[in-house]
């Protein structure tokens, strides 16, 4: 599944770095109680099934399970208490299960069965790769297979019974890695699939209804895609109720915020440049008191019209508020800027804006400003600076373009 998103802000970061020490923390604490109760269901199995049922093997089962027990105690509280969980922690604790599972059939079985270890070590590679990671998954199966060949191989058995020869040992272990190799991709992949999702979804948290979810080339027939374009779809229709302005259409103060900061993190990314444009009606609240609001509801709507006919699929066009615009124009410099707002201008002019009651031309004021990638600017001050201009554009008056 790929996104795309704007550059992650170093806060942005943060915040997921928070948030996934705590997945990790709480993921850790929950699998206490998963270790104690396959431990629990291993040793009864291993006690009334095993090859080597009798009192010779209960001690040394109970010593293993005792210490595992201590391992994994002493390890959560640790977790529960500590500010950071430490990244070493879930490969301790995942040794510490391939140990404990080996130990144990190595214990109760002949080397002819310690096939038996790779099917509960299939569970611990599930369990590391789906909270952890593929890096853990992959440590996880490389130390249960070579846990399986000193079991089978090299550990004096416990138990009477032939050992599996090198072909089958070859066999049993090539199986195991492909079907961990199977585990690893496809849990592996869901899971980065699923934190780039997270990723959108912060954005959108904080406010930025812009990105969109691309599905295409990566898509999969799985929840999780199904999860994605429903999530996509909820966004848009959040951003056509919060987002944009009920009569024109265009962006409304909010959005026009949230879209800036994410251009100006592009241009930064880049090293371009970003140009906006400030746009007022010459005269508006004279034609509002002529000819009604109705009428000036109208010309709005045209102007905006205009706007997002001349602006190309990259830019975008906002309302403030009144016969205020502002349109936004990314990896545009000072020369693209001008020639934009005068054609702009010029349509204006040439536009006849007509009701059944009324028919009129009206012209347009507009300021332009500029910020480079490598100016610090925020967007309050770009917008601050666009004012400015188009002040000076009216107060030259009007019909006309200022810089």
């Amino acid at each position: 599944m790929t996104v795309e998103l704007p550059v992650s802000t170093p806060e942005l970061e943060e915040t997921l770095r928070r948030d996934r020490e705590s997945l990790v923390r709480d993921a850790l604490l929950w699998q206490r109680w998963v270790r104690y109760a396959g431990l629990l269901a291993l040793v009864v199995l291993a006690l009334v099934l095993g090859e080597r049922a009798n009192r010779d093997m209960l001690m040394p089962v109970v010593a293993v399970a005792l210490a595992y027990v201590l391992c994994v105690a002493i390890t959560g509280e640790q977790v529960r208490r500590a500010i950071t969980v430490h990244r070493n922690v879930p490969a301790l604790l995942v040794t510490a299960d391939v140990l404990a599972l080996a130990s144990l059939v190595w214990l109760t079985g002949s080397p002819a069965v310690a096939a038996r270890l790779l099917v509960g070590a299939l569970l611990i590679v599930q369990l590391a790769v789906f909270y952890f990671g593929r890096t853990l998954g992959i440590y996880a199966a490389a130390i249960s297979g070579m846990a399986y060949l000193f079991v089978a191989r090299v550990l004096p058995p416990q138990a009477s019974g032939a050992a599996p020869t090198l072909r089958d040992v070859a066999f049993t272990v090539g199986l195991f890695a492909l079907v961990s190799a199977v585990l690893i991709s496809a849990y592996g992949s869901f899971r980065e699939r699923m934190n780039r999702l997270r990723l959108f979804c912060k954005l959108v948290e904080d406010g930025d209804l812009h990105p969109m979810l691309d599905l295409g080339v990566d898509k999969r027939p799985d929840d999780l895609t199904l999860l994605a374009q429903s999530f996509d779809a909820m966004r848009e229709r959040l951003g056509e109720q919060i987002g944009t302005d009920p009569l024109t259409g265009c962006l409304n103060r909010r959005a026009l915020e949230t879209r800036l900061r994410a251009e100006l993190r592009q241009a930064k990314r880049r090293a371009n440049t970003l140009a906006i444009l400030a746009i007022d009606l010459d005269h508006f609240k004279e034609i509002n008191d002529t000819h009604g609001h109705p009428f000036g509801d109208l010309v709005l709507t045209d102007l905006a019209g205009i706007m997002r006919m001349t602006a190309r699929d990259t830019d975008a066009v906002a309302r403030l508020g009144g016969d205020e615009f502002i349109v936004v124009l990314p990896d545009t410099g000072w020369e693209g800027a001008l020639i934009f707002a005068e054609r702009m201008r010029r349509r204006v002019d040439e536009h006849t804006f007509a009701s059944p009651k009324a028919s009129m031309r009206l012209t347009i004021s507009v300021g332009v400003a500029l910020a480079r990638g490598t100016d610090a600017i925020s967007p309050a001050q770009l917008l601050q600076e666009a004012d400015q201009s188009l002040y000076k554009a009216k107060s030259a008056g009007r019909n006309r373009v200022f810089a």
